[in-house]
């Protein structure tokens, strides 16, 4: 029986990253992934279309705004309004609407990036939290 989609290995570069900053980083790290279609090896947090790993705690609603739908006509229409970026412009490899489909929410980034400075900030205060 011929498949129509391609099957592709689990890149497992993406756990040797994890396990090594989890190992030797001293610093906040934020690792991202789209849903995969197996099991993650190691626990993420998962917020909208994408794993994330890190070692800080996330907001649970950090994605409020709905991502186009999975459609295939019109689909990079979407992305482009949704993101405020002509995805036309990109002269890459990779399939335009695949790197859209792939991508953080900008939004999301600056949530996770606001709440890891926020960590570090409040690291070096010296006034003691009631919390």
């Amino acid at each position: 029986m011929k498949n129509s989609r391609v099957m592709k290995y689990p890149d497992m570069a993406l756990y040797q990253e994890i396990i090594f900053l989890d190992t030797f980083y001293d610093g906040r790290y934020c690792v991202e992934n789209v849903i995969s279609y197996y099991e993650p090896l190691i626990e993420p947090k998962k917020r909208g279309r994408h794993y994330f790993w890190t070692n800080f705690q996330l907001p649970y609603n950090i994605n409020k705004r709905i991502a186009p739908s999975m459609k295939i006509n019109g689909e990079l229409k979407e992305w482009i309004k949704f993101y405020n970026y002509d995805f036309n412009k990109y002269n890459g490899k990779l399939e335009k609407r695949t790197l859209a489909r792939n991508m953080v929410d900008y939004e999301i980034g600056k949530v996770i990036l606001d709440t890891a400075m926020g960590i570090l900030k409040k690291q070096d205060e010296k006034q003691i939290s009631l919390l």
